[in-house]
């Protein structure tokens, strides 16, 4: 039997809060802790150090997300991120987050602006990644 892997306290809460705003139940809870312990979502103490300060502050988990999409997207962080948003795409309750939606011109105003809001982050966060080290983590 394998030694338990490090799971933050409320890790699948806070990134339930991160994908999609709100929390998740607790039967995704126990889903996401098997899936991580099955899938051998493993983080070195550099990485562990690294998802504890992101789980603490969700401007610094966009930031270093979106720098690992672009310097590490195999990172163990960000599995540990599709993890849970498998799950969550595939609970009911959570469908309006995944499918498409009748939408009015105007919501291409928002849309926008989320748009460039997140190229920014994607840039910021590529170089914040490499700079500091984190993608080599």
């Amino acid at each position: 039997m394998r030694e338990p892997l490090y799971i933050a306290p409320g890790e699948a809460q806070k990134l339930s809060r991160y994908l999609i705003g709100e929390d998740c139940p607790e039967a995704t809870v126990q889903h996401y802790t098997a899936a991580v312990q099955e899938l051998f979502a493993i983080l070195t103490p550099d990485q562990q150090r690294t998802w504890d300060a992101m789980l603490r502050s969700s401007f610094y988990m966009k930031l270093v997300d979106s720098g690992l999409a672009v310097t590490h997207p195999q990172s163990p962080l960000r599995k540990r991120i599709f993890i849970m948003l498998t799950l969550l795409e595939s609970r009911p309750e959570f469908t309006r987050y995944f499918l498409p939606q009748q939408r009015s011109i105007w919501y291409l105003i928002p849309l926008g602006f989320r748009t460039g809001l997140s190229a920014v982050y994607l840039i910021t966060g590529g170089i914040f990644t490499k700079v500091s080290g984190i993608s080599r983590i």
